[in-house]
């Protein structure tokens, strides 16, 4: 079940209900009622006792592990079994950021927090890359996918997706459950590093561990005095001025405190099986019961078939396990002479062992010359019970939320992050309605991209449109400005598209896309047009002041009152709806995103904003917004160039599958 939470929860455009979600809770056993503290301090100084016995019992394993020789194999283990949480690192505040709250300061520094995250403005420098460095380092490859392709990794423990499973699908509903996000956020950074990564960093010279601390900041995001744990407490005390928000961003600490004490166990209990020959050859066994079972009915072990054996291996191993070591398949202390690594292996067994099994079961063959003891090792308690039964997980009924019946509606609807099936259906249909006519026109004006695609070629093209741009703006440098009136109207009526602005690329806060060589340039791109955490320079913060010299004054972008304000024409919602759909389904239009994130950041540099910056001027009016927007996205190393490098990235993925020419 967990490990199907997990792979389901990786995909941005998912939906899950909250109800059935607070139901995972309560089974994964993280969430209780009424048990939570009711102030921040309480429930932290209860996570760091914790987290206090955690240090200790890791250290003290440790100790006795490298005593045995196993630090290598223990360290394999760490980073094999946690891996879905290494992947995960960031995910709960990734749906935080969402049009509605882009003039919101909490909002702006959550996005701060996630921005350091994801490593902004450097390719794969995320935390999550940084996981994925320590487990290449260690030749584990395969624990570095991403986390779609890591829940098929059968030999990482079911348990071990849970909590990275419930904290990535709690994120895709952040309109639910944003003050226990908080919550988590806080309890993360003020952990630091896990027990078992610190633990594990102490004994590996990779110095990636480090930045598995969410208390350490990456890079350069945070304002002077701010690390991103006084940052997140800020945050926090933010929703603490409301009690009953305060309680739900404890209860997200004690979700956090319960989780990761479970994750803590079941780490702690794969690394017991890894130090234990005959526990792990016990847990091979166990594992491979069912297949195996099918076969082997002629040869008889103790005077019963080995299929037998294996049926019954499934519930309890350790008796095949003792009865194979004083069988004539293994010579204790030999596992060069011994037949079940030697002739059984090149015949009938060839291919039925990976490396690692190979491994394992040679040092069970090796500690047999010792008199290691019989009967389950003592604290081994999952043996005897059987993997908890898949259930399905999916988005839920296909009924579920609402579907706009105006543009208007539309608008004010797709101001959060989460879209549920019938929104989602409105959104595509949207999309595709949009596009439908736009096909006619490709290679037919002197503004479609090159027909072909090659290395260098878009930087040209994009050089060549911002001298038209340029040109234009000569030719019309000295027209008759408008009437007053009509900025001042135009200003008005772009409001529902500048007050958004970013908002197609608002799906590429995925910690999974935003430090690839296609997302980051479009998280880069999007956190600029927010201002970088900084409010005052904030774009639609900016827009507003505009308006407001205008005399305007607009309600709240994410409120209903917005969408209905007569002041503003039914037209002027129709292209900021589409970039709002286009936003929420980064996975299924991304080619669509691309191009179109290219069309809007080279819109207006060197021609229209030069010419709006000269009607503003001449009537008083500041000119920030257009100043700011002809610099930052400018095509040589600004977000024009950005967008032509997340398409030439794109493009050069699709060329490495497409197939090779024919001559």
């Amino acid at each position: 079940m967990w490990r199907d939470i997990f792979s389901y929860a990786s995909n941005p455009e998912v939906f899950f209900d909250a109800v059935n979600l607070r139901s995972q809770l309560v089974r994964a056993g993280i969430s209780a009622e009424n048990v939570s503290p009711t102030r921040l301090d309480e429930a932290l100084a209860g996570l760091g006792e914790e987290l206090e016995t955690s240090r200790a019992t890791w250290a003290a394993f440790w100790s006795s592990a490298l005593n045995k020789g196993m630090r290598a194999e223990l360290l394999k283990v760490v980073i094999a079994q946690s891996a879905p949480l290494g992947l995960s690192l960031g995910a709960w505040i990734q749906c935080m950021s969402a049009p509605g709250v882009f003039e919101d300061e909490i909002h702006l520094q959550l996005l701060r927090l996630l921005a350091d995250d994801v490593g902004a403005f450097r390719f794969e420098a995320s935390r999550p890359d940084a996981f994925r460095l320590i487990a290449r380092r260690h030749g584990l490859s395969e624990y570095s996918f991403t986390p779609r392709d890591l829940a098929a990794v059968r030999t990482i423990e079911e348990t071990m997706f849970r909590l990275p499973g419930l904290i990535c699908a709690l994120s895709r509903r952040s309109d639910a459950f944003a003050p226990e996000l908080v919550g988590f956020d806080l309890g993360f950074r003020s952990v630091g590093l896990l027990a078992a990564w610190r633990a594990a960093a102490q004994l590996d010279e990779s110095p990636e561990w480090i930045r598995l601390d969410l208390s350490t900041a990456q890079g350069q995001c945070f304002p002077a005095k701010h690390t991103p744990l006084t940052l997140s407490r800020w945050v926090a005390d933010r929703y603490g001025t409301n009690p009953q928000l305060e309680q739900r961003v404890c209860d997200g600490i004690m979700w956090l405190r319960r989780g990761l004490l479970l994750w803590d166990r079941d780490l702690h209990e794969q690394c017991c099986v890894a130090i234990n020959p005959r526990l792990a050859m016990a847990v091979l066994m166990q594992e491979r019961a069912r297949v195996a079972s099918v076969y082997h009915q002629d040869v008889k072990l103790e005077g019963k078939s080995i299929a037998d054996w294996f049926k019954n291996a499934a519930i309890d191993p350790f008796p095949f396990v003792d009865a194979v070591g004083r069988s004539w398949l293994v010579r204790p202390g030999e596992p060069e002479h011994s037949v079940l690594l030697t002739n059984l292996l090149n015949g009938p067994m060839f291919r039925i062992f990976r490396e690692e099994d190979l491994a394992l079961i040679k040092r069970w063959i090796e500690s047999l010359a010792q008199d290691t003891g019989k009967g389950p090792p003592e604290g081994k308690g999952h043996m005897d019970v059987a993997l908890s039964p898949t259930q399905s997980v999916g988005q839920g009924d296909a009924l579920l939320g609402p579907e706009p019946r105006t543009i208007r509606e539309a608008y004010f609807l797709l101001q959060g992050r989460a879209l549920a099936p019938r929104t989602r259906s409105f959104a595509i249909g949207y999309v595709r309605f949009w596009l439908t006519p736009s096909l006619h026109s490709i290679d037919k004006t002197d503004r479609s991209l090159p027909s072909t695609w090659s290395p260098g070629s878009l930087r040209t093209w994009l050089l060549n449109a911002h001298d038209k741009h340029a040109c234009e703006f000569e030719r019309q440098r000295d027209d008759e400005p408008p009437s007053r009136e009509a900025v001042i109207e135009q200003t008005l009526q772009l409001a529902p598209l500048t007050l958004i602005d970013g908002a197609w690329l608002q799906g590429f806060t995925d910690v999974s896309l935003a430090s690839t060589r296609i997302g980051s340039p479009l998280f880069n791109t999007y956190w600029d047009e927010l201002g970088n955490g900084e409010y005052k320079i904030n774009h639609p913060k900016i827009y507003r002041e505009v308006l407001r010299a205008m005399s305007i004054e607009l309600p709240p972008t994410g409120s209903r009152d917005f969408a209905l304000d007569e002041r503003l024409h039914e037209k002027s919602f129709r292209l900021p709806v589409y970039w709002l759909c286009l936003g929420k389904l980064p996975v299924t239009f991304k080619p669509e995103i691309l191009g179109m994130n290219l069309a809007m950041e080279l819109s207006g540099v060197g021609g229209s904003y030069r010419t709006a910056r000269r009607f503003l001027k001449h009537y008083g009016f500041p000119t920030v917004f257009v100043d700011i927007h002809n610099t930052i996205d400018n095509v040589a190393t600004g977000h024009s160039a950005w967008a032509a490098d997340a398409i030439d990235a794109y493009m050069q993925t699709a060329s490495d599958y497409a197939d090779p020419e024919v001559e």
